[in-house]
């Protein structure tokens, strides 16, 4: 099978059509995830840029024993089994992070983009900068993210007749027509839709109908309470504006395989790194990592006909970290586990995959292959999903908080004081598991034998 990867930026899984939500429109990852599966219970392990597309490409836990931080040397890293398997790799990408973050390694083809969001400005180009609102607390660092996006995108559409991202998914499209007659991997990393919030026309005004009378299109944080409701209205628009456009590029990725032919021959995964918090619980992005669901909960869309079952919607729960397993398992390649580490496997690669395979899922063979999500902010506050429940341990930054995902989904109502056994055997849990990082001789961010 080929085999791409779409990762998007920040998407919220609740702002898909397929996700429920009654105004967004996504139409083609909703096709990708009627013609497949859409996994709503998916999880980011840690909830932000870097640290979530390692544990993606590595198959393994971050937030247990690492901060913010590169792919490490001895680190998995999906393309390089691909690329051992034979396939063609390549790899492109508009995020910041990329470049600098030893995501490069496996792929015979990394194209990085300067032009896409944040970036500094390629060149400083003549462009009027719309003006837009800031609290008195934005750092300097912070008001410059707008206006360079703003002078990339002029960049791009005068050098190329296109700005990101298509100019990205027109570089990836171009990779994937030189290499459809053979088996390939194409991972397509768009920075789309992160803020700043500023989609280009039809999309800036596709859900709102009049010029709002405050233009905030890269809020500061951490505390939302400086916008208003209609801030927050306004914010959301620009937001779904950028949400439909990301998906018109996933379409022509579905369509150009088609077009060769291969659309059922192609495992498509749509994925993001984390959600995004619009006031939620009082902030706005993603500072600190908050584990509330809005931040925690990630697009994990998958399409294979040979392999998913079309229409498998499915209560169990997913993280981020198996991607690989489930993929390698789907090709037949052989990897280590932590079942593994008693045994000698010269033959297997050194690196371990701590994620669980969805496979036996897939195949209607399980109803869940994994009992709790775990997840974090290294060095912040870890949590707990099981049965339905979440528990999220503060490390004294502000008290504890339980959640009954099922009845209370937007984790309104903390119920720590009425549940105080279910709290002793999550908080039991949870310590059992980031315990195996903590013992002195983890000094290379993976799990060692603590008996």
């Amino acid at each position: 099978m080929n085999v791409v990867v779409i990762m998007l930026d920040s998407l919220r899984p609740d702002y898909l059509g397929c996700g429920g939500h009654p105004e967004c429109r996504t139409p083609h990852i909703d096709r990708l995830a009627r013609e497949g599966a859409f996994f709503p219970w998916a999880y980011a392990e840690y909830p932000i840029t870097v640290p979530s597309r390692t544990a993606l490409v590595s198959g393994n836990y971050t937030f247990t024993n690492r901060p913010w931080c590169p792919l490490r040397s001895y680190d998995l890293h999906m393309a390089e089994f691909f690329r051992q398997a034979g396939y063609a790799t390549g790899a492109f990408s508009d995020t910041p992070f990329s470049a600098g973050a030893n995501m490069h390694r496996g792929f015979d083809t990394f194209e990085w983009f300067q032009v896409g969001k944040c970036h500094q400005p390629v060149e400083d180009v003549d462009v009027e900068i719309p003006e837009a609102i800031y609290p008195p607390h934005a750092s300097e660092r912070e008001l410059a993210f707008f206006p360079n996006t703003i002078k990339n995108r002029a960049y791009a559409l005068r050098t190329y007749g296109r700005a990101c991202p298509e100019l990205l998914f027109d570089r990836a499209l171009d990779w994937l027509d030189a290499h459809a007659d053979a088996p390939f991997f194409l991972w397509i990393d768009s920075f789309e839709p992160h803020e700043p919030w500023c989609p280009p026309p039809p999309y800036d005004t596709l859900y709102q109908d009049s010029p709002p009378k405050r233009y905030i299109p890269f809020p500061v944080g951490p505390s939302s309470d400086w916008m208003t409701e209609a801030d927050l209205r306004h914010l959301l628009a620009l937001y779904m504006g950028d949400v439909t456009h990301t998906d018109e590029q996933v379409g022509r990725v579905t369509d150009r395989l088609a077009q060769h032919g291969i659309l059922d021959d192609t495992m498509i995964v749509v994925l993001s790194d984390h959600g995004e918090p619009f006031g939620d619980h009082g902030t706005v992005r993603k500072y600190g990592a908050p584990l509330y669901d809005e931040l925690s909960r990630m697009v994990f869309v998958m399409r294979y006909p040979k392999a998913v079952p079309p229409g498998l919607e499915t209560d169990a729960l997913v993280q981020n970290t198996d991607l690989l397993p489930t993929l390698l398992d789907l090709l037949g390649l052989s990897y280590r586990t932590p079942a593994d580490r008693d045994r000698t496997l010269d033959t297997l690669p050194t690196g371990e995959v701590q994620g669980v395979s969805l496979l036996p899922l897939l195949r209607g063979e399980v109803s869940a292959v994994r009992d709790a999500a775990y997840l974090g902010a290294f060095a912040m506050h870890t949590g707990i999903v099981k049965d339905g429940w979440k528990l999220i341990d503060n490390r004294g930054e502000k008290p504890n908080e339980l959640f009954c995902l099922l009845d209370d989904p937007k984790e309104r109502r903390n119920r720590l004081a009425t549940e105080p056994e279910r709290v002793r055997k999550l908080h039991r849990e949870l310590w059992e598991f980031t315990r195996q990082w903590s013992a002195i001789l983890s000094w290379r961010d993976r799990p060692v034998r603590t008996t």
